[in-house]
């Protein structure tokens, strides 16, 4: 098998799910059914928002993850860089 540098290959980047975020789709190479949703944050980069099988509840569950690391980020919540 062929030695695969990336993993992951971008689908998609939703500038317009979240104010002042971008999240970034991408699927698997090894198996297309595998989802990783990143995303930046009020200019914070490379937050691993999820990563797995992709259902009807997926995409709800990023937007609410995001828009509460938003809402922490901009409440000066510096934990949320701890996690």
């Amino acid at each position: 098998m062929a030695n695969i540098k990336k993993k992951f290959k971008i689908i998609a980047r939703h500038n317009n799910w979240v104010a002042g975020s971008k999240i970034t789709e991408s699927f698997s190479l090894i198996d297309v059914r595998i989802r990783r949703f990143t995303a930046t944050i009020e200019g914070w980069r490379n937050w691993k928002i999820y990563e797995g099988p992709v259902n009807d509840e997926i995409i709800n569950s990023v937007i609410t993850k995001v828009k509460n690391i938003r809402d922490r980020i901009k409440s000066g919540d510096k934990t949320v860089f701890e996690e």
